[in-house]
């Protein structure tokens, strides 16, 4: 199962390898990380972020805080999977 991530998430991978993820200020979003565990950014101050654990598989919940962008690596375990994103907080939408 976890091949099948890493294939989907290499398939949305940038030229580089990051994989573009944008947020609004205020909004939330995640994307299913596998196993990997622990987090670190660029940017911090950008966004609130956390390691979520539902059926076995961890999801990295993001919140944009400001607008920016950063790259932001998920998986701090060598042993683990990770992946990098690059992360771009948007203006909030108007209703």
């Amino acid at each position: 199962m976890y091949w099948l991530i890493a294939v989907v998430v290499a398939l949305q991978a940038g030229p580089t390898g990051e994989t573009p993820l944008a947020v609004s200020v205020g909004g939330k979003v995640e994307r299913k990380v596998g196993n990997a565990n622990g987090w670190f950014c660029d940017d911090p101050t950008l966004i609130d972020a956390k390691i979520e654990t539902r059926e076995e598989l961890n999801y990295w919940v993001v919140t944009g805080k400001k607008l920016g962008s950063t790259q932001c690596r998920v998986g701090t375990d060598t042993a683990r999977a990770s992946f990098v994103f690059d992360v771009t907080v948007t203006a909030p939408r108007k209703r």
